[in-house]
């Protein structure tokens, strides 16, 4: 597994390639807390899934709620576009549903999730 991050158009830009865990998923929440003080300065966030393998179980779900829930002083607010063409995005939709406080949507293409986030 590997994932890139950085910041394209004032958009921070998570991309994973290869097999991916929920492990994978929280140590990348780990490290965009860490390296972004300010999350609020950016215009949102994207997951890029589009070369990536989810290996992910639907327990798992409840932990990373609850993992964004306790970051929420730094993520309230903030657009989250989930990218990916894999069955995995009524995950997106119900992560949506139980955090109101967030806005998470699911695009099938990177450039849809930029234009939802910038406009």
């Amino acid at each position: 597994m590997k994932v890139s991050i950085e910041v394209v158009d004032n958009v921070i830009l998570r991309r994973f390639k290869g097999d991916v865990d929920y492990q994978d998923i929280l140590n990348s929440w780990d490290d965009i807390l860490t390296k972004f003080e300010d999350l609020t300065a950016y215009n949102g966030l994207i997951s890029d899934f589009l070369e990536a393998d989810m290996h992910h179980e639907d327990k798992n779900l409840n932990e990373l709620v609850d993992f964004l829930k306790n970051h929420l002083d730094r993520i309230h607010g903030m657009k989250l576009a989930i990218v990916m063409d894999r069955p995995h995005v009524t995950r997106t939709i119900m992560m949506d549903q139980k955090m109101k406080s967030l806005h998470i949507r699911p695009f099938t293409t990177r450039q849809a999730a930029f234009d939802w986030i910038n406009h």
